[in-house]
């Protein structure tokens, strides 16, 4: 038996079911502690499994399972809620699956528990900032109240029992968070699918497919918004019956938005486009980022609201930390923390950003990519040199290596070393970029970790 989708959270038919399973938190990480709280609450009982103890206080675990064996024999429960970051195609869940254990995670109950319509965003990168934009964008609307949260920081389930049926909710959605999913967002935008997380999915087919939850069990009734612009994202299509939209920065997108002749465009079904504002008025920078405002667009249109003051929003809309943000400039030179930056396609789309001779740093934990289409960009690019850091360093400098420009790539020890050697190489109308394309568990705790000590060195550390 599972929760229906219009099941309200505050109904005892809901609390009855979770009443009714023994259940285990599969890790105690930001997801499942929110869950955590929202079962103690309830006065549900639960258990709480995780390789470590934790650093502080959870309320309502009846029963702990710490230790390396954490996984281990999950057949004693009847729900398990697995945290982000354990893969559901894990040994262990497979096990208790096939045992009729069922396994779920604190996106999947939200949904089946959210009162009201809920629009998702995923693809490699740019989720978070089209999240965040598209949020303002809907608070132009003052005839419906815009809730967001999922992987841009706030667990839904902290939320819920504010909803009503006339709000709107906006998810980013991560593979991590969609894999084990049996039901989709009403409304659905895909942008750009690359490759990512080969440390996490078996291969680029199994990433691409848990992106597809987001649209898989969509109705008619609802909405499928894609990159045009992208391939991967285009055969969404094939996995929905919903109405199709696309936004795309080449090409008008009917319905949807677009970019043409410098101005952002929208048209909803059956109307006239309209041009919402010129693109050298937003504040974001990059190609990437005019894609993730066109989708932001076409996401508010597709959930109602009116674009009256839409221009106003996108105008003000500064970005997030971490994303291409503008840090200071010191001594003729302008520097950059794109610490999220974690895939090859992100930071090549951040190399294309700049018109001005770059110094880029970048490097890190393994992913599993691939660094030849980095290589390339930086050969091809306006990188004055490479300063590279953390594990990756030397496939990276291999790359570049391979496409020609070797002479320009430097290993340095951390993070400080390389931007003083920014500092060195450096001159007047210089850009150095923070930009790794790799993930940051060698060396910091989180990519806003490694942005942080990024930011703080530019402003306080002197020049060698």
């Amino acid at each position: 038996m599972a929760l229906k989708k219009s099941l309200d959270p505050k109904e005892s038919s809901a609390t009855q079911y979770l009443h009714q399973r023994r259940i285990a938190l599969l890790g105690l990480g930001v997801e499942n502690r929110a869950l955590a709280r929202f079962l103690h609450a309830r006065q549900i009982p639960f258990s709480a499994c995780d390789a470590r103890a934790p650093a502080t206080p959870v309320e309502g675990v009846q029963q702990w399972r710490i230790g390396e064996s954490y996984l281990a024999d999950l057949t004693d429960f009847d729900l398990l809620f697995r945290t982000p970051g354990l893969p559901t195609l894990d040994p262990h869940l497979c096990a208790a699956r096939r045992c009729g254990v069922e396994v779920s995670s604190q996106t999947r109950l939200f949904l089946q528990l959210c009162p009201a319509p809920v629009l998702g965003v995923t693809g490699t990168k740019g989720k978070g900032t089209t999240t965040a934009l598209l949020h303002a964008l809907l608070d132009t609307d003052p005839a419906a109240r815009a809730f967001s949260g999922g992987n841009i920081g706030r667990p839904p389930l902290e939320f819920v029992d504010e909803l009503q049926p006339t709000d709107r909710v906006v998810l980013e959605l991560s593979s991590f968070q969609l894999q084990d999913l049996d039901q989709s967002p009403h409304i659905a935008v895909v942008l750009s699918v690359a490759e990512d997380h080969l440390d996490y999915h078996a291969d680029r087919a199994e990433y691409v497919a848990a992106k597809k939850s987001i649209c898989r069990d969509q109705t008619p009734g609802d909405i499928l918004i894609v990159n045009r612009d992208c391939p991967t994202a285009r055969t969404f299509a094939a996995e929905s019956p919903a109405a199709l939209w696309a936004f795309s920065t080449t090409a008008p997108s009917v319905p949807g938005a677009w970019i043409a002749d410098g101005q952002l465009w929208a048209c909803r079904p059956g109307a006239r486009p309209t041009a919402l504002c010129p693109v050298a008025d937003l504040s974001l920078r990059g190609r990437h980022n005019w894609s993730n405002a066109a989708a932001a667009v076409a996401g508010a249109l597709a959930f109602g609201a009116p674009a009256t003051h839409f221009a106003e929003a996108l105008r003000a809309f500064a970005g997030l930390p971490h994303r291409l943000e503008y840090v200071a400039e010191r001594d003729g030179m302008a520097y950059y923390n794109d610490s999220l930056a974690t895939t090859v396609d992100a930071t090549c789309a951040a190399l294309r950003a700049f018109d001005a001779p770059l110094l880029l740093i970048a490097g890190g934990a393994s992913k599993g990519a691939d660094f030849s289409a980095l290589g390339t960009a930086i050969a091809a690019g306006h990188v004055r040199a490479v300063l590279l850091i953390g594990q990756e360093a030397p496939r990276i400098a291999a790359a570049v290596q391979r496409a020609g420009a070797g002479e320009i790539a430097h290993c340095c020890r951390d993070l400080p070393q390389a931007l003083d050697t920014a500092r060195q190489f450096g001159q007047t109308g210089d850009v150095v970029l923070l930009s790794p394309a790799c993930a940051s568990f060698d060396q910091f705790s989180s990519y806003a970790a490694r942005g942080d000590l990024f930011k703080r060195l530019v402003r306080t550390r002197p020049k060698p």
